[in-house]
């Protein structure tokens, strides 16, 4: 028999009631809340295992009926004295009681919603008892806790992603159709800053989850931070997760990007040592000036799980949306030094693939474009050409499953340095500035490699060789 709860924490007998009793004069009233709450979410245990049954009713294509339910409570609840009343006259007031399909949806979010408040209870009681031990330190104590929020958070988060129909989705399907033929040669998402790649990629899609790899020395994170920077120069608003650099390490590379000039570059490197002329000097401060019209802000806290990162990035967005604005970019640096959950420890492959799928539900979440990087296995170095492929994805499959877009990054210039000879020299001399950008995945657009200039110590990235020296220039 199941046991009985006491009615302590919040809940409401007479909405799950009423839901129920929805549930069992209609299918239809089933369809409209399964997606809203889940058994778990019920108070009452009776309530809980009835719901759990439907559910695995209809998933095994049986109709819900008061026979059928009968039927699964007579070995569940055969002796049990329900106030009252035998099963047969239970499911009977249940579907007495019951509201309509109309106002199912508002049941079950109430009882949801009274779920997640006994949650949160149980958060904090929990929290209370941990902390009169020494078992667990204040860390692991608080970071176990933001896991357990944030899924609560998750829940209130997500209604940019509600189900629509289909007739719905095509009117915005032709609404973006036009809006694309009245501002044709324009991105349609958010601009990467750079022309050839917004010209490849018609820029960052909102909602997508974008994964940028390559092997150590490549350039990814130098590609990204002046994507970004010239990116927020056209307006964009920007949220920049740096777990293995200090803010100063990122901002010393944006400003060698800005004040980049081809016969003039300041390495960044010298940026942070101070090695630098008065004259050189001076460009940097001009340029730090306008940083203060760029909508970047760079989170350097290092070793953040999913569930932090997705809690810092709605509290971003919260605050954009009050100044009327929107969260356009997030960027992950990298991918496989964040923490993962205790969940799957020890499972690197289980745990890279939580990663993915939590980071892929928070872009359609923030309906932004969450971009991580990522890094590629060894195995590139043991082949003579190292153009890096979807194989060479480090620990888990469900990368290439999960991401929207697949970049590679490559540049023939940084395995020439290592490799003696004239000839080597020679080429090296045609590809040292030359990063090629291997689009191997892009859904609903096309893939292929776009060449671009790289100038890696300054930290330059643009669409070809800026040959005019009074200006910064962009892509």
């Amino acid at each position: 028999m199941i046991d009985q709860l006491p009615p302590v924490l919040p809940h409401s007998i007479d909405a799950e009631q009423q839901l129920l009793g929805a549930v069992l004069l209609s299918a239809d009233a089933l369809d409209c809340v399964e997606d809203l709450v889940t058994a778990d979410d019920f108070y009452e245990p009776l309530h809980r295992f009835l719901f759990a049954q439907f559910i695995r009713g209809k998933t095994e294509g049986r109709r819900i009926t008061l026979g059928l339910a009968q039927a699964l409570l007579a070995e569940e609840v055969r002796d049990a004295d329900i106030g009252g009343l035998t099963v047969s006259q239970y499911l009977a007031r249940l579907a007495a009681e019951a509201t309509t399909i109309i106002n199912a949806p508002d049941f079950a979010r109430l009882i949801a919603e009274y779920a997640d408040r006994r949650r949160l209870a149980d958060v904090a009681s929990s929290l209370t008892a941990a902390t009169k031990s020494s078992d667990s330190g204040p860390a692991m104590l608080a970071t176990d806790c933001i896991e357990q929020l944030d899924a609560i958070a998750a829940r209130y988060s997500a209604g940019h992603v509600a189900p629509v129909s289909a007739a719905v989705a095509s009117e915005r399907s032709v609404e973006r159709m036009q809006s694309a033929m009245a501002n044709t040669g324009k991105v349609t998402g958010v601009t990467t800053g750079v022309r050839l790649l917004d010209e490849q990629l018609n820029g960052w899609q909102r909602g997508n989850f974008i994964i940028l790899a390559g092997r150590p020395g490549m350039g990814k994170s130098g590609l990204i931070i002046s994507s970004a920077r010239q990116s927020a120069e056209r307006g964009t608003n920007v949220l920049l997760f740096s777990l293995e650099m200090t803010a100063e390490d990122v901002t010393d590379r944006m400003l060698a990007d800005a004040v980049y000039r081809s016969r003039a570059p300041i390495p960044y490197c010298d940026i942070g040592r101070g090695r630098l002329t008065d004259v050189q000097a001076d460009r940097v401060r001009v340029a730090q000036k306008d940083f203060r019209r760029l909508s970047i802000k760079i989170d350097p806290q290092g070793g953040l799980s999913a569930a932090q990162i997705a809690a810092r990035a709605r509290k971003h967005k919260h605050l954009l949306e009050r100044q009327g604005r929107t969260l356009d970019l997030v960027i992950v640096d990298h991918l496989h030094i964040m923490r993962a959950s205790n969940r799957y420890a020890g499972n690197r492959v289980a745990e890279v693939t939580e990663i993915s799928s939590a980071l892929k539900a928070l872009a359609k979440e923030l309906n932004a474009p969450v971009f991580a990087l990522a890094q590629l296995s060894r195995q590139v170095e043991n082949r003579d050409d190292k153009r890096p492929t979807m194989a060479d994805l480090r620990d888990s499959g469900s990368l290439e499953q999960d991401a929207d877009a697949i970049l590679f990054v490559y540049r023939e210039g940084y395995y020439l340095q290592q490799t003696a000879g004239d000839d080597a020299s020679e080429r090296l001399a045609q590809v040292r500035r030359k990063v090629e950008v291997h689009i191997a995945k892009q859904r609903g657009g096309p893939t292929g490699r776009i060449d671009l200039f790289f100038d890696v110590a300054s930290n330059a990235l643009r669409s070809e060789p800026p040959y005019d020296l009074t200006e910064r220039g962009h892509g």
